[in-house]
């Protein structure tokens, strides 16, 4: 058991309970076992109260509980006034220590975890969808290839009894980390951790998580299913993550190329300002689900294994062949070319601020304390400011070259009407792009040379009811 905490005098109180475990360790079979454990804790009642008494009770309170479920960690979080701590904590606890395991809790919160698959990412949100999907077609017989939420057919599987096992292996002190944070009594630190202390010491050994497999050559996943827009999502294993030494100057190189949500980047200059195509172009080399919601990303997602990913917003169908290929041509340039000063030091003067915008919660501190305890890095804003005062330039650029490729990789793209630009693609057949109003000439002579750029790559096509199935 290990304790985080940043005491102080603000009126509120922030707990953070952490489990490093998560759905790369759900048994065969039984995909989302941990995706509903966390959930029937966070949602299900404990032995004493049935939900809806617990939601009652929280409603004066102005509290709740939330979860989060990922590959490597499992987060509880939850914020109260100090003057609420006592009556808040009673309930808390015995949630996630005393569960109430209720068969139609269960029922209720599978019923949720399948329509989320079917409806919520398969249906009504294709980006999301072509990232997730490219995850699984990356990690395939590894791990991490399962959503977090299995499978619709493993879900239907689960029982229970499932649920209650997954509990009693991993939801132990070994795993467990409590984060607190705010005005609370002294003893409250003591008081919680005698709690937790109820839990069993050891946890059942854990699923290893190797290295992926190697991709041999570059493939496309095309997902047939009614849409507006093409959605693409593209990138490759790579063997970076904070506290690697090359993770600094990688995470300034991917940040240049095409920074989250922002317009600073040049996918979203190139793609997007310049030609038109979509909303914005962006690049990571960390886990980010839920771009289109989150202007920055949450913790406690770390990862022993990270990917190299760029994610290009829906752009019209008549347009995707030509985007693909410009994508993967200004991934060639930066690797071929670098980044220029003016790039080098505008990126490293920023990153380091925007790493201390991310703690602006209490919080999303105590999730970020959590994430450089799993990396064995100093606190992410610290960690970033100590590496980037010794980064060079020449530095950046050597590891965007031992680290960065354009192939092999594995691409999703979902949309409508796929087979003929599947075909297009497989044929390397020319891509002209054609603007409603002029364009500089050296952008049309680039467009001439990108219209022709030769793809080699290898291809599926589905129907999206058989992903997540």
């Amino acid at each position: 058991m290990q304790l985080i905490s940043l005491p102080d005098s603000s009126p509120l109180v922030t707990l953070r309970i952490l489990f490093r475990t998560g759905s790369a360790q759900d048994p065969a079979g039984k995909g989302g076992a941990a995706w509903m454990t966390a959930l029937l804790l966070a949602s299900g009642g404990s032995r004493t109260r049935s939900n809806k008494e617990i939601l009652d009770a929280f409603f004066p309170l102005a509290t709740e509980v939330g979860s989060q479920v990922d590959k490597e960690m499992i987060a509880f979080s939850a914020e109260t006034h100090r003057d609420n701590l006592d009556a808040f904590y009673e309930i808390f606890r015995a949630m996630l220590l005393d569960p109430g395991w209720r068969s139609d809790d269960f029922q209720r919160l599978r019923d949720d975890a399948v329509n989320y698959l079917e409806s919520g990412l398969r249906a009504e949100n294709d980006e999301e969808f072509a990232k997730e999907m490219l995850y699984q077609r990356i990690y395939q017989g590894h791990p991490y290839e399962r959503h977090n939420a299995g499978s619709v057919s493993s879900l239907k599987a689960l029982k229970l009894s499932d649920l209650r096992e997954f509990y009693t292996a991993h939801f132990t002190r070994e795993n467990l980390t409590i984060c607190l944070a705010g005005g609370y009594p002294r003893e409250f630190e003591r008081r919680i951790r005698q709690d937790f202390s109820s839990l069993p010491l050891k946890a059942r050994p854990q699923q290893a998580i190797p290295a992926p497999a190697s991709i041999a050559e570059s493939h496309a996943l095309f997902i047939e299913k009614p849409a507006r827009g093409v959605a693409i999502s593209l990138g490759f294993p790579i063997d970076v993550r904070r506290g690697h030494p090359d993770f600094p100057a990688l995470l300034l190189a991917t940040s240049a190329l095409g920074q989250h949500r922002m317009s600073s980047g040049r996918l979203f200059n190139r793609m997007r300002q310049i030609r038109g195509l979509n909303y914005g172009d962006y690049a990571y080399i960390e886990y980010f689900p839920g771009g289109m919601y989150s202007l920055e990303p949450e913790p406690n997602l770390a990862r022993s294994q990270q990917i190299f990913q760029l994610w290009i917003r829906p752009v019209e169908r008549e347009q995707a062949h030509f985007a693909l290929r410009l994508a993967l041509y200004e991934l060639h340039r930066l690797i071929e070319h670098g980044i220029d000063a003016e790039e080098f030091e505008r990126t490293r003067s920023f990153l380091p601020k925007y790493s201390k915008l991310l703690l602006k919660t209490r919080d999303a501190e105590l999730g970020y304390l959590a994430d450089s305890a799993f990396y064995q890095t100093p606190p992410y804003p610290e960690y970033l400011e100590q590496s980037f005062a010794q980064l060079t330039l020449e530095a950046v650029n050597a590891a965007i070259r031992r680290h960065l490729r354009t192939g092999p990789l594995h691409i999703v793209m979902v949309g409508e009407g796929l087979a003929g630009l599947r075909d297009d693609i497989l044929s390397n057949k020319p891509s002209p792009i054609e603007y409603n109003t002029p364009k500089p000439d050296d952008i049309l002579a680039e467009d001439k040379k990108i219209e022709q750029l030769p793809l080699t790559l290898k291809a599926d096509l589905i129907p999206a009811g058989r992903a997540f199935a």
